[in-house]
């Protein structure tokens, strides 16, 4: 399913639990990494906060953010992916966003499906594209970038976007 594809489904009727069901879904972080290298690459990958650095390991700790499991692989160029499991999307897009407004620098930029969260590699978000995910931001700035043509979506939370632009 492209990316267009799956945001179109977010534009549907019914409730926030089915807002965001036309894009992936990973039920455990093998699912996770299994879709992530159907299309790039995710290797070495590591579980815990070890290696996601500090605001990410804080995000992670903070129970506001609904991360159920973390971790991190290795992109075929070497950068960090950094994956979020996610409990409630909504609850998610919610601390981010009242950590965006309290927190101009704070990044709130993600590649996401139904239930994860991933921060690419700078080369990975355009290989990560096919498989249907999406680009979620709760930074304003973010979406005065986004080009016309593009789908801009609030489908949970007033102030956080999905969209099927790909920056970079």
């Amino acid at each position: 399913m492209t990316a267009v594809a799956a945001l179109t489904a977010l534009t549907g009727c019914g409730s926030d639990g089915d807002a965001l069901s036309g894009l992936p879904k990973a039920d455990d972080m093998a699912a996770l990494v299994k879709l992530i290298n159907a299309h790039s690459t995710c290797r070495e990958l590591q579980a815990g906060t070890t290696r996601l650095g500090d605001a990410a390991t804080k995000m992670v700790k903070d129970p506001a953010f609904a991360v159920k499991e973390a971790a991190t692989c290795k992109a075929a160029d070497g950068d960090k992916i950094r994956l979020f499991l996610v409990s409630d999307m909504k609850k998610f897009q919610e601390a981010n966003k009242k950590a965006q407004d309290a927190d101009q620098s704070f990044d709130s930029a993600y590649m996401i499906g139904q239930n994860f969260a991933v921060v690419p590699g700078s080369n990975d978000a355009k290989e990560l594209k096919p498989a249907g995910f999406a680009m979620m931001t709760c930074n304003p700035a973010n979406k005065a970038k986004i080009p016309s043509g593009y789908k801009v979506d609030e489908p949970l939370v007033k102030g956080c976007i999905v969209t099927d632009y790909f920056p970079g």
